[in-house]
């Protein structure tokens, strides 16, 4: 699998501070992680950074076929809902009050 970094053209700039990270193609959602994580350990390895603020990541569900999915199987809309995921570990800068 190959890493890199890719320059923005110039007339795609946003005025934020996010880092956008691709994860091109269908794959397991194990897949997708563990290449999130590869990316994590370019960005520690190469370049010195091991911590990342406020992160959405957005996930196109696709059947095993590649169709995308609206529905959960429940029936309720896929577009509907949010996960938050609250990290295991506490920070003391979350709820810190000067």
């Amino acid at each position: 699998m190959t890493i890199h970094l890719v320059k923005k053209p110039p007339t795609n700039r946003s005025f934020n501070e996010r880092f956008l990270i691709k994860a091109p193609g269908n794959h397991t959602l194990k897949q997708k992680i563990a290449m999130f994580l590869d990316g994590k350990f370019l960005l520690e390895h190469e370049h010195g950074i091991r911590y990342a603020g406020q992160t959405d990541f957005y996930v196109s569900l696709v059947d095993q076929w590649g169709h995308p999915l609206t529905h959960f199987a429940n029936g309720d809309a896929i577009a509907d809902w949010s996960m938050i995921v609250n990290s295991a570990y506490h920070c003391a800068a979350d709820s810190y009050q000067p």
